[in-house]
């Protein structure tokens, strides 16, 4: 193994608060939806957040008609709000060990992320950027996860077989994602949960016996 993709919400950095309250937010100020936070939790864990909105609009009686136009309402507020809460985001346990340890053992790290043009303030803001060869934005005009659009360009530019990837993250999508150019899969989760990935770790720290 000679090369890492990162997820970053969730994976590298909890980020979760901030962006459940972000989700919440906006559905109630502009659509009168009241979702729990732990509803809305576990929800985007399942997917992301777009396509949960998507589907959330499809099915609501008085949103369903112009979805579309829906979730860009919604984003608008989102992410003003999400970027207020940016400075709360912290580093998940051993993050920035693991991540050192790998660069120091000679891996090419990555990070691919749905998040916008602000993962690159936040990764030097949490002094991790320094440690990946590049950094994926979707909103680099890629097509999101589980498209093997964004890993394709990164495995072309940087020489990478899918034998010598691993791809790491905290999602069925990530996992997803991953299989879509046949490389190896990590689920970063403290429970048992079956996605097809070929190895699951509780603890970041976990990744550095695997490469």
């Amino acid at each position: 193994m000679t090369s890492i993709v990162w997820d970053f919400d969730g994976t590298l950095a909890n980020s979760y608060p901030g962006m459940v309250t972000a989700v919440q937010q906006s559905l109630k100020d502009n659509f009168q939806i009241d979702i729990s936070r732990d509803t809305i939790f576990k929800d985007i864990k399942k997917t992301s957040i777009r396509n949960y909105v998507q589907e959330l609009f499809s099915a609501d009686e008085s949103t369903k008609d112009n979805v579309e136009a829906n979730v860009k309402t919604f984003y608008h507020d989102y992410k003003f709000i999400e970027h207020e809460h940016q400075d709360d985001i912290v580093l998940m346990p051993h993050a920035l060990k693991t991540l050192k340890a790998l660069q120091e053992k000679g891996i090419q790290q990555f990070v691919i992320t749905h998040r916008d043009q602000s993962i690159f303030e936040i990764a030097k803001a949490l002094k991790i950027a320094q440690y990946f060869d590049e950094i994926v934005s979707v909103e680099d005009n890629f097509t999101r996860k589980p498209d093997p659009n964004m890993l394709e360009y990164l495995m072309n530019k940087h020489h990478v077989a899918p034998k010598d990837l691993l791809v790491i993250g905290d999602r069925k999508i990530d996992i997803d994602f991953g299989d879509s150019v046949g490389a190896s899969t990590v689920l970063y989760s403290d429970k048992q949960s079956d996605f097809g990935q070929d190895k699951t770790v509780s603890d970041l720290k976990e990744i550095c016996d695997l490469v």
